[in-house]
């Protein structure tokens, strides 16, 4: 288990191909499905978290999939 904290949008902009805030369509900021399960690998912190497709499925935008992050993480291990 990770013990350190995770800066979302760092980590989201590995991924992205352009410029994004939290209203940002997903596809607009260039994050396809492969991308949001590599950042869901990179920042759940316990190696047993089930990353949920469906719930990965049905985000829109830039602040969903950060709140979705942020549920495979306890609370306090990421930041941003």
């Amino acid at each position: 288990m990770s013990t350190i904290p995770v800066d979302l949008d760092s980590a989201i902009a590995k991924y992205a191909t352009s410029g994004f805030d939290d209203s940002t369509p997903l596809l607009d900021a260039g994050l396809e499905s492969l991308s949001l399960l590599r950042l869901a690998v990179e920042t759940a912190t316990d190696t047993d978290a089930e990353i949920d497709a469906t719930s990965m499925a049905g985000l829109c935008t830039v602040g969903e999939l950060k709140a979705w992050l942020r549920e495979l993480s306890p609370a306090g291990e990421t930041t941003s």
